[in-house]
């Protein structure tokens, strides 16, 4: 019934001719106007009381007699006061504010001051549909209009960026005008080309009596439904009310009942701030509250008076020194600290910053402000200052930060709440003052304490928060649990990455591959939601893989490019070498597949670096012990799919890892390799028994000549498959691997000349000869001459003059080639003028601009093989030594008997199978514990050395700082002494 009548409603439209607009109705709408009558509310003068010092007959409410409603009484006293001569009625202003020379849209809604808070944050949360904040930023200052200077623009627009970044919502006066205007321009500046999910909620909180316009934003109907406003903005309006801003999203415009009266909003405007700062949230990263933090620029005496009303609300504040005014004396007296605050020294400022606006306080007005401020120096650990001049893109950000930090851990409820303190500290990745602040020496934290904090670090891609917990205690083993890390993949892995993954997997027959995405495809899966997702083919089994969780966790990381954070948790490996191999290889399959040509090249520079990592932790390995070095290179990991270091690293093609020393001297004993024959020796052992068979048959002329046919041919196999030796050699051994790769340049190539060849060949046959039908003639007036044609060889036949009839046949039925078409007068059928240039064309195009293409192609194949000489050579040579290493020593052809037995045992084997003993887990031999504490020694040591290198490099670079300044220094002091010699 209830979607029923929801289709309806949506489905009906009201046209409204003096709006000119369409609405829609739906339950949404219906339900949050139902609430608004009943909790919203106006406020309207009903006493009418004479203002003396007005010659117009204006009420002191502000407005004239005829504007009050209907049985308005007369009130002979001078005291007026809204609470008393003000009625409550039914608000008749809401819904959403379009601005006509804009185009932008918003929600508004007029409300009585007495509103409670409660009640409003109900309407913006659940009926302006607005996510629960994670931080509210409230500005205040410079409500009137002035110059706002670069650096106040620059800071304005990196709050809008945090804004945006923490989900925050934004409070201002919201009109267009002085500071709030120049708010609304960087909100829209910000948001232009986001998103609307990323879109700033800038809520602009005035008072209904200062608004100009105002009459067009009260309903006409109070029955109407969604009600849109149009609303005009006039930029030169010069009257004393202001024009609501047209780039603040929400707005919310206090009544108390009067006209013209400013800072009527004040006061709902900090118990909304309070209340919400108050709220639950179980969910926030900051205690379970919504932080607020003031941030205050210039401004006077409202300036002042929301500071005071902030800091009484236990609310920081960020005051911006050198803004002007207001914020200039907070700031200068936050200097003055641990100093006695006298009177006469807050008049001396208020004098120095504001000297218009005191010379005109009266002494009670001047007695108000300087108490205010005395009452703000009470709670010096809730301000804040930053420098105007040195307000760069993190002081804001910092600043904001701390002075949260500080308000939460001076506060007598939060104070002892370190975890919050931290994930606080953790959300606004504030190294430094984590390290200074909680993780101190006399406080000892418990593993357990600190696994939300890690959880999130992860989450949120904090690298140096992971390695601060990790060295105060965190056991990363015990907190990688099979339930984070299911969570991980389900709820924190990109789509993205999975696809390409998935497109890695299908397009590669990579076993690799295919190990990670069933490892990940089985966590996704260990989520209740996600059980019925795949099939079960498509699932690894966990149970090898839950005793690696921090292989799985690198892996996690690797998959996603987190860079920085990889590096943390690779550090913290068992079997770093084979991480680093593994990373390496995962992350050049995915780039290949990836899209984006920036994140490709992301890809491969990270895959670049782990590569560099494997090669330098493994030469600090053979150097200290060459043996366990060795084993280091065949020990592999059930995480990695069982592949051992040297085998990822070739299918990895890390030629760099390949090439060392160590690798090539374990090679040059190696005996833990398999591989089947090449295509080459298949097709000569073939061919060898097939000449054998043709020449066992010597009775038949036929036989024996195709068994020479078939002996000459595998020959040639025979000799050329020779040329593999020497790639053994250090100087034959590059230039064999550059015929290699200049073989599937040609094979490239040949796609191309293939289109010119047969395009033109079809051509010429077609237009030289009629209804050849002989399919070897057809395959060489098609193919074969023009390819031939590319090697300098004339095409005589598309000239009349040079055509030679005796080489061709007119009938068809002797062994020559076709004879052109004639015409009645036995001449030449083709036209020449179309022959000959085709001709010219197609040589012009083959000869010229494809054979150089290959050349050139040839040339940068030549180029990449000689810059990379040696290296490439040693990884070709790895190939050479696991072939033959794997062969029988027998030589040929007797071999072909050794290789009749091992095929037979291999079949008896089979029949009679025995049930094989499941594999050793890794990890759980003495040599493979021995060679991973051992390996992890050398890590540290690895570690070290990159540590200390990096130190000597900011020492340098120090010092050639300080030679710099001594020879400026030195350069003007020659400047001065030739200028006084002169």
């Amino acid at each position: 019934m209830r979607s029923r009548r929801s289709g309806l409603l949506e489905s009906s439209r009201t046209l409204y001719s003096s709006m000119s607009r369409s609405i829609e109705l739906s339950l949404d709408e219906l339900d949050a106007v139902k609430f608004i009558e009943e909790n919203f509310r106006k406020r309207e003068c009903i006493t009418y009381t004479k203002d003396s010092r007005s010659l117009d007959g204006i009420c002191k409410c502000g407005y004239s007699k005829i504007q009050h409603i209907e049985g308005t009484q007369v009130n002979q006293n001078d005291k007026w006061n809204y609470k008393k001569h003000t009625k409550e009625l039914p608000t008749d202003a809401y819904g959403d504010i379009q601005f006509e020379a804009f185009g932008r849209r918003g929600k508004y809604i007029r409300l009585s001051r007495e509103t409670t808070p409660e009640t409003l944050y109900e309407l913006m949360a659940k009926y302006w549909q607005l996510k629960t904040p994670n931080l509210i930023i409230s500005v205040t200052g410079g409500a009137k209009n002035f110059s706002l200077k670069p650096r106040m623009r620059k800071i304005f627009s990196r709050l809008i960026y945090i804004a945006q970044t923490k989900g925050a919502w934004i409070f201002t006066g919201g009109t267009h005008y002085g500071l709030m205007k120049y708010i609304g321009e960087v909100v829209r500046d910000n948001t232009i080309s986001r998103s609307s999910e990323e879109k700033v909620v800038a809520i602009g909180i005035a008072a209904w009596g200062m608004i100009s316009n105002r009459d067009t934003l009260t309903r006409t109907s109070p029955t109407e439904g969604n009600y849109v406003a149009q609303y005009t903005l006039e930029e030169q309006k010069r009257d004393p009310l202001y024009c609501l801003d047209n780039n603040h999203t929400h707005l919310i415009l206090v009544d108390n009942g009067t006209n013209g009266h400013p800072s009527v909003e004040a006061d709902l405007r900090a118990s909304l701030e309070k209340y919400i700062s108050e709220l639950n949230v179980p969910e926030s990263n900051y205690g379970g509250k919504i932080p607020i933090v003031c941030f205050a620029q210039g401004g006077g005496k409202d300036t002042l008076r929301a500071i005071n009303t902030a800091i009484k609300s236990k609310i920081p504040c960020v005051v911006v020194e050198g803004s002007g005014q207001t914020a200039d004396v907070i700031a200068s007296l936050v200097e003055t600290e641990g100093t006695t605050l006298a009177s006469s020294v807050i008049k001396e400022r208020l004098v120095r910053f504001l000297p218009r606006t005191i010379s005109r306080l009266a002494e009670e007005e001047m007695e108000l402000w300087i108490r205010w401020i005395k009452e703000i120096m009470e709670h010096l650990h809730l301000l804040t200052v930053i420098k105007i001049e040195q307000a760069g893109d993190e002081i804001v950000s910092n600043a904001i930060c701390y002075a949260l930090y500080k308000a939460f851990s001076t506060n007598e409820q939060d104070k002892d709440n370190w975890n919050a303190q931290l994930k606080l500290l953790l959300e606004w990745n504030q190294l430094d003052l984590a390290s200074e602040e909680i993780f101190t020496n006399d406080r000892r934290w418990e593993s357990a304490d600190l696994e939300d904090a890690m959880f999130a670090a992860l989450v949120k891609d904090r690298p140096k928060f992971v390695r601060l917990l990790l060295e105060n205690g965190l056991n990363l083993h015990k907190f990688l649990s099979n339930e984070i890390l299911s969570e991980l993949f389900s709820q924190h892995f990109s789509t993205l990455v999975f696809r390409n993954l998935q497109i890695a997997k299908n397009s590669y027959n990579d076993s690799l591959l295919t190990f990670v995405w069933k490892m990940v495809l089985s966590y996704q899966r260990n989520r209740k939601e996600d059980r019925n997702s795949c099939d079960d083919s498509d699932i690894q089994d966990l149970a090898p893989i839950i005793k690696h969780p921090i292989q799985v966790l690198f892996i996690w990381a690797i998959l996603q490019n987190k860079r920085e954070l990889s590096k943390v948790i690779w550090e913290q490996t068992r079997g770093c070498t084979l991480a680093a191999l593994g990373a390496s290889k995962l992350l050049k399959s995915l780039a290949k597949v990836k899209n984006d040509i920036s994140a490709a090249g992301e890809s491969e520079e990270i895959a670049n670096e782990y590569e560099a990592k494997a090669v330098e932790l493994f030469t600090e390995c053979y150097s200290n012990d060459e043996d366990l070095a060795e084993m280091l290179l065949v020990y592999s990991c059930e995480a990695w799919g069982e592949c051992s270091c040297l085998e990822m690293a070739v299918e990895a093609k890390d030629q760099q890892f390949i090439a060392q020393p160590g690798v090539q001297m374990y090679m040059s004993g190696i005996k833990y390799f398999i591989d089947l024959w090449n295509i080459m020796d298949i097709l000569a052992i073939l061919y060898f028994i097939a000449g054998i068979v043709f020449r066992l048959q010597r009775n038949n002329s036929s036989a024996l000549y195709t068994g020479r046919v078939i002996f000459c041919l595998d020959y040639i196999i025979f000799t050329v498959r020779l040329i593999h030796i020497f790639t053994v050699s250090r100087n034959l051994g590059p230039k064999i691997i550059m015929l290699q790769r200049m073989l599937i340049d040609v094979f490239f190539f040949l796609f191309l000349f293939a289109v010119w060849v047969i395009a033109f060949g079809v051509a010429r046959q077609g237009i030289l000869r009629w209804n050849e039908h002989r399919w070897e003639w057809i395959f060489r007036s098609v193919i074969y001459e023009p390819y031939l044609a590319v090697f300098g060889q004339y095409i005589a036949d598309v000239d009349g003059t040079t055509i030679d009839f005796s080489h061709c046949t007119v009938t068809g039925n002797e062994s020559k080639q076709l004879c052109v078409e004639m015409d009645n007068d036995n001449n030449p059928r083709f036209p020449e003028w179309i022959t000959i240039p085709l001709v010219c064309i197609y040589m012009l195009s083959t000869n010229i601009l494809l054979v150089n293409l290959l050349i050139a192609m040839f040339g940068y194949t030549v180029g990449t093989v000689q810059e990379n000489n040696d290296q490439v050579w040693k990884f070709q040579r790895y190939f050479l030594v696991q072939e033959y290493c794997s062969r029988l020593t027998i030589p040929f052809p007797f071999v072909i008997f050794a290789y009749f037995y091992m095929v037979l045992r291999k079949i008896f084997s089979c029949c009679c199978k025995k049930k094989a003993p499941p594999p050793s887990p890794c990890c759980n031999k003495k040599e493979d514990i021995e060679t991973m504490a051992w390996e992890a020694v050398m890590k540290e040591n690895y570690l070290v050395k990159l540590i200390s290198q990096a130190q000597s490099n900011s020492e340098t670079e120090h010092r050639f700082k300080q030679m710099e300044s001594k020879l400026n220094d030195l350069k003007a002091l020659i400047k001065d002494l030739s200028s006084k010699i002169k």
